[in-house]
């Protein structure tokens, strides 16, 4: 099964990832050295007066930003043309959970840039927007709220990363490994959605294969096959849509920095990191009961089994428990035994387990 789920894994994401490798994201930033590329860009700002108010953007405030504002590069990147419109505006954002309206501007700007047609493979610059001081806010620097930017360790806003390459080839795979970073989280979040319908069958099957029994003693209560399984997808799931929400920001925006690849490559490594061990401890705790006449043996985890007997006369306690939480409610049993042995907890998820329940109620109940 473990072969079967990473050979679709890993198709799931390549295809997903070539499909990411023709959206804007990538084929902006990964370019053939020498082309001129078209590009927009779309930020809502505001200017702060205060802790707790924004200057209105005015006439003349809107005409200087539109004259004033620029482009500028490093590495290979260079201007060709910019045009820049400012619209006033009230602008949202949210900060510690409240949402937060006031007075700014929307900044439109298109603007034309290419590289040198000599520039190396894996040339590496960024184009940056230069926000001017406006006469009479001396002082006074933007905010940006939304849109595909990012400010680095100097103060400084780069709208795009461009990396050059100096053929079709080359620069056809550096866009599919660039859009890994977008085909890693949303290919393994649709894998997943898609193996847990897949699980239900497999389930099916793995019952199925189990040795028949009837409806007397002795009897054997297996666990559920795919219980790891389970809390795989249900870890790699939680994990997955965090990096695919950042992901999909960054896509939307049509700008992921080399910042957001890491971001996102890190939570997707820290969530497999602890899905991993949640699997791999859940396979080897899941538990297959066995009861007779005389009592009842137990094992945990997977093939060679190494069972615990108890006769009947050394289980000193039986319970069965439950737990309630969002109107859902958990079953489970406890055994105590008399030579102090840790105890015996058997959870609803076992296979048969209104028949195992009955079975030593009749047992421990006083007719």
């Amino acid at each position: 099964m473990v072969p079967k789920y990473l050979l679709t894994l890993a198709m799931t994401v390549s295809l997903v990832a070539f499909a990411a490798s023709s959206l804007r994201f990538a084929t902006r930033s990964q370019v053939l050295a020498g082309k001129a590329v078209d590009e927009t860009s779309k930020i809502e700002f505001t200017i702060d007066a205060d802790s707790s108010n924004t200057y209105r953007i005015s006439p003349r405030i809107k005409q200087f930003l539109e004259d004033h504002i620029s482009f500028y590069t490093d590495g290979p990147p260079r201007i060709v043309s910019a045009k820049v419109e400012i619209t006033p505006k009230d602008v949202s954002w949210t900060e510690n959970h409240s949402t937060i309206t006031s007075t700014g501007a929307a900044l439109f700007a298109r603007f034309q840039w290419d590289t040198p047609a000599d520039s190396a493979n894996g040339a590496h610059g960024n184009i940056y927007l230069n926000f001017p001081e406006v006469p009479g806010l001396e002082g006074k620097v933007p905010d940006f709220h939304s849109g595909g930017y990012q400010k680095d360790d100097k103060g400084r806003y780069a709208v795009r990363e461009v990396t050059t390459y100096r053929d079709t080839f080359t620069l056809s795979l550096a866009r599919f490994v660039f859009a890994l970073a977008a085909g890693v989280p949303f290919g393994v979040l649709l894998h997943t959605i898609f193996w847990a319908f897949l699980l239900k069958g497999e389930k099916r099957s793995r019952l199925a294969e189990l040795p028949p029994q009837g409806s007397g003693l002795p009897r054997t209560f297996y666990p559920d096959p795919i219980a790891e399984w389970i809390l795989w997808l249900l870890v790699l799931g939680i994990g997955t849509v965090v990096a695919t929400m950042i992901a999909s920001f960054a896509v939307y925006d049509g700008f992921m920095s080399s910042g957001f690849v890491w971001i996102i490559y890190t939570i997707m490594a820290i969530t497999v990191a602890i899905a991993l061990p949640v699997a791999y401890f859940t396979g080897k705790s899941v538990l297959t009961v066995r009861i007779d006449t005389n009592g009842i043996s137990y094992a945990r985890g997977r093939g060679d089994l190494e069972w615990l007997n108890a006769a009947w006369s050394d289980i000193r306690l039986f319970k069965e428990k439950f737990r309630t939480y969002r109107g859902s409610t958990t079953y489970w049993i406890e055994l105590e035994f008399n030579d102090h042995r840790k105890k015996l907890k058997i959870s609803q998820s076992i296979q048969g387990y209104p028949v195992l329940r009955n079975t030593l109620r009749s047992v421990f109940t006083p007719k």
